[in-house]
């Protein structure tokens, strides 16, 4: 298993649009979080991790699909500018290492995992 840390920036984004995105990569296995020397740590905003054994470019794809069904939702903004989104994927190979800030929020956690 691999980790691959996903940046996913939204342009021209709604009120709600990153919420919206949030929960759309939490069900697709994308977390805010990073387990660092066994403690859960907070990604700076609109990166998340992803823990698996498929290629970077299926966690590109997944990412890339994620993002643009919020898009599809309401492709122009409320002041009628299209939206659009950046994807970058990361491959961690080897160790990692960080410096970011505990969490606090246990739903930004993997399923079954705690604090």
């Amino acid at each position: 298993m691999e980790n691959f840390t996903t940046r996913v920036e939204l342009q021209n984004p709604d009120d709600g649009d990153y919420e919206l995105l949030y929960q759309e990569m939490h069900e697709a296995l994308f977390y805010r979080v990073i387990n660092y020397r066994g403690t859960w740590r907070d990604l700076p905003a609109d990166e998340y991790d992803c823990i698996s054994a498929l290629t970077t470019t299926f966690i590109y794809n997944l990412a890339y699909t994620t993002a643009q069904a919020v898009i599809d939702i309401k492709p122009v903004n409320d002041l009628l500018l299209i939206k659009d989104f950046w994807v970058v994927v990361t491959k961690a190979d080897g160790e990692r290492v960080c410096k970011l800030p505990k969490t606090t929020e246990i739903s930004r956690l993997p399923p079954g995992e705690t604090l």
